[in-house]
């Protein structure tokens, strides 16, 4: 299974095969100048979202997970900014994480 992911404030929107659902933190994981500025926060966030899709299960294939920030790109992304969202990706349960910046 694929799995698009938008991300915006303490906000995010999980998309696959026609269907998307949106997941709000119960705790803030946007600070004044990163969109993911708590780190667990936001894999937390992410883990119970890819759950509650439905995309993890005993006999599920772990999904691949395609991020796209939506707020805080200005000059674009940072390296470190780049590996966290990989990093939530990947400690959600990802197999595979791609960031995109359009």
């Amino acid at each position: 299974m694929e799995i698009k992911v938008d991300i915006y404030s303490n906000k995010m929107v999980l998309s696959s095969e026609g269907r998307s659902m949106t997941f709000r933190s119960k705790e803030p994981f946007t600070t004044t100048r990163l969109l993911i500025g708590k780190f667990y926060v936001a894999e937390e966030c992410l883990k119970n979202a890819v759950k509650e899709f439905g995309a993890i299960g005993f006999f599920k294939r772990a999904p691949k997970i395609i991020l796209q920030p939506h707020e805080y790109l200005e000059g674009g992304l940072s390296e470190v900014e780049d590996r966290i969202l990989r990093e939530i990706a990947l400690g959600a349960g990802a197999r595979e994480a791609h960031v995109v910046v359009k």
